[in-house]
């Protein structure tokens, strides 16, 4: 497998357009608090690249369901 085969990328516009959404997203915000984005964090894995919590606050399993909920639904519209 080539070095260009095992790269992820995503344009930085996207990025920022799906950090826009996540942070005007009320449930998040009740969540995370304002700006949602500071309790989150881009974790680069081989290449597989995610979107998580920081560790910043202990989240209960129906909060980490709301915001696996929210950033589909984030993904899904920002890269339309």
């Amino acid at each position: 497998m080539s070095r260009a085969e095992k790269r992820v990328a995503i344009r930085l516009d996207v990025i920022a357009d799906i950090i826009r959404y996540l942070n005007e997203d009320e449930q998040l915000q009740e969540i995370f608090g304002r700006p949602v984005s500071r309790s989150l964090i881009i974790a680069a894995d081989d290449n597989d690249l995610r979107i998580e919590e920081g560790g910043g606050k202990k989240i209960t399993k129906k909060e980490s369901e709301i915001f696996l909920e929210v950033l589909n639904k984030a993904i899904k519209n920002c890269t339309g």
